[in-house]
C-alpha cells in the first residue's frame, strides 16, 4: 500500500458506503410507507385467507426469497420482506427465529447467484476468472445451499434447537 494508492481507495469506500446507505435509507422509507398502508397486516390477512397448509406458504416464502436474493443485497432484502412477512408467519405459528435462519440461507443462496451474485464478483475479481466460469464451480455448493434451505424451511428444530438449549 502506496501514500498514492489511498485516495482512490477511500473514494471507492466511500461510493460503496453511498449505495449501501442509499439502500437502506430508501428500505427505510419503504418500510415507513408499508407500516402506514398497513401492508403487513393485509399481506397476513391474504396468506390466512387462502387456507393453505403450511408447508406450502413456507415453499412459496423460500421461493420469493431466493427470487428477491437474485437482485438484492442482504440487507436491504431483510429489511424489506421482514416486516412484510413476519406477521403472517407469526399467525401461522412461525418462529421468528426459524423466519431468520429461513432468509438468512435463502439470502446466502442470492450471494452466489447471477445476475447480482457478489461473492461471485468478489472472487471474480480475486482470482481474475470470469463469473460463468466461478458459478459452475459453485453449483455444487449452490446445490448444497437450497438442501440446508430446505431443511431449515421444513424441520424447524434444524434452525431452533441451538436457541432452545441456551434458553434452558
Amino acid at each position: 500500500l502506496k501514500p498514492r494508492h489511498v485516495p482512490p481507495m477511500l473514494r471507492e469506500s466511500i461510493m460503496s458506503s453511498a449505495n449501501v446507505m442509499i439502500i437502506t435509507a430508501f428500505s427505510g422509507l419503504y418500510t415507513w410507507i408499508l407500516a402506514l398502508e398497513k401492508a403487513p397486516d393485509r399481506v397476513a390477512a391474504f396468506v390466512l385467507g387462502l387456507d393453505l397448509p403450511l408447508w406450502v406458504v413456507l415453499l412459496v416464502l423460500d421461493i420469493i426469497i431466493l427470487a428477491v436474493g437474485f437482485f438484492v443485497d442482504v440487507a436491504p432484502a431483510i429489511i424489506l420482506l421482514t416486516p412484510v412477512f413476519m406477521p403472517a408467519l407469526k399467525a401461522l405459528g412461525v418462529s421468528p427465529i426459524q423466519f431468520g435462519a429461513i432468509l438468512i440461507v435463502g439470502m446466502a443462496v442470492g450471494l452466489v447467484t447471477p445476475p447480482v451474485g457478489m461473492c461471485l464478483n468478489v472472487v471474480s475479481t480475486m482470482t481474475k476468472l470470469d463469473i460463468v466460469t466461478i458459478f459452475r464451480a459453485s453449483i455444487p455448493f449452490l446445490i448444497a445451499d437450497v438442501i440446508v434451505l430446505l431443511l431449515v424451511t421444513f424441520v424447524p428444530a434444524v434452525s431452533l434447537w441451538l436457541p432452545a438449549l441456551l434458553m434452558d
